[in-house]
């Protein structure tokens, strides 16, 4: 059983999540030029974190489902031995395990770069707001089943921030690091892990 779970999580790294993994390098080497990332304090630390880095849960969760965009991948899946809800849960395990990966690995560049940050509340922080924007994205894709949208909602979320702020997303605000408040994020690890279950619960049925 192991072999098989190894199996397809070699096939799903070399033909999907190594283009979405190349995707989120590319937006952590682009960040020196975007945001700055050496002597930061704590609040600018924590603002590159919320702000730029949590976009890497879209990038790597959000495409769980694409190989199955097509309705005969689905047809052929689904004719396997393996339960789909398995494979999707192998998917979103990888691509949870990858994205903590180069989280961590960005935090201690960070370090090296002398900023100063409490480094465990900014892992789990970022981690957090990974998970919920990424979720969000599954969950919707998992209604709607076009990744467009999938991608466009999260992208949304993450755009009202700005314009609403912690006034009218209270416990769900993203960008409550940089304002000094880290009790939040449990709110969003919680529900974003709850909503990628939910996606590969719902995404069961395969629409269309």
């Amino acid at each position: 059983m192991i072999e098989r779970y190894l199996r397809i999580s070699r096939v799903n790294l070399k033909h999907h999540l190594l283009p979405h993994i190349i995707a989120a390098l590319g937006l952590c080497f682009l960040a020196p030029f975007i945001m700055g990332v050496r002597n930061l304090d704590k609040y600018n630390t924590a603002k590159l974190l919320d702000v730029y880095l949590s976009l890497l849960g879209i990038v790597m969760l959000v495409p769980v489902f694409l190989p199955d965009q097509d309705k005969d991948i689905r047809e052929l899946i689904r004719s396997k031995r393996e339960s789909i809800v398995v494979i999707h849960f192998i998917r979103i395990g990888q691509a949870l395990i990858v994205l903590s990966i180069i989280v961590l690995s960005f935090l201690m560049f960070l370090q090296k770069s002398n900023c100063i940050f409490p480094f465990g509340s900014y892992l789990y922080g970022t981690i957090s707001n990974c998970i919920f924007l990424g979720g969000l994205g599954v969950f919707i894709y998992s209604i709607i089943d076009n990744i467009a949208v999938a991608y466009m909602v999260p992208l949304m979320y993450y755009i009202s921030c700005y314009g609403g702020g912690k006034k009218y997303l209270g416990k769900f605000y993203l960008f409550s690091m940089f304002k000094g408040d880290i009790e939040d994020k449990i709110y969003l690890l919680v529900v974003g892990l709850a909503m990628l279950i939910a996606g590969i619960l719902i995404r069961k049925r395969f629409p269309g």
